[in-house]
């Protein structure tokens, strides 16, 4: 088993010892507890920044996968990890791109080391189980961005709607990661 997937595993079963427990903030700085709780829904966090050019150009798809998916009971948050960002900063980011999910800081890191999240934009998806939250995908939207500057056409793996698919269709999903592309996230100081 080569270290990338050792890695992957041991993040992946770190999220499911963790528990809901983790408290991010609204823009308000109001505490939020936002994993999913056993029975309530799957929960799909897109990691984002103010001035990531391709967390920017991502707005649409990720409004899309939201109204498609989110009237089939799961539930999306964009995550701001970013401590300088103001809550006032996000609230209007999320309103001008028209992501149309609801906006939370991390500036604590909690659910960015939790996740594994190394990059804007970048989704984990957690789903209820027994144990707490189970985080079964962390990674890319798709596969358009080849690397950063350089670009896809169009998209050939559309790797989060198909985790989605399968998680509104009831069937298992085999947790995994794939590498995102983006802007990094600065680790705290």
């Amino acid at each position: 088993m080569g270290a990338l997937r050792l890695l992957s595993v041991g993040l992946l079963a770190t999220a499911a010892e963790a528990g809901p427990g983790i408290e991010l903030q609204d823009p308000d700085g109001r505490p939020v507890l936002p994993l999913p709780a056993s029975g309530g829904p799957a929960t799909v966090f897109v990691f984002a920044r103010t001035d990531c050019p391709i967390t920017n150009r991502y707005a649409p798809e990720l409004r899309r996968l939201h109204d498609r998916f989110e009237p089939l009971g799961i539930r999306f948050w964009l995550v701001y990890p970013d401590p300088g960002e103001s809550g006032e900063a996000v609230r209007r980011h999320a309103r001008e791109y028209g992501y149309g999910f609801a906006p939370l800081r991390d500036p604590k890191h909690q659910l960015v080391l939790l996740a594994g999240a190394r990059v804007t934009p970048e989704a984990a998806v957690f789903v209820p189980d027994a144990s707490g939250p189970r985080l079964v995908y962390r990674g890319r939207i798709d596969d358009r961005n080849v690397a950063f500057g350089k670009t896809r056409t169009a998209p050939g793996a559309h790797d989060l709607q198909d985790v989605l698919t399968a998680l509104a269709q009831q069937e298992p999903v085999a947790s995994r990661t794939t590498a995102a592309v983006g802007c990094a996230i600065a680790p705290l100081e």
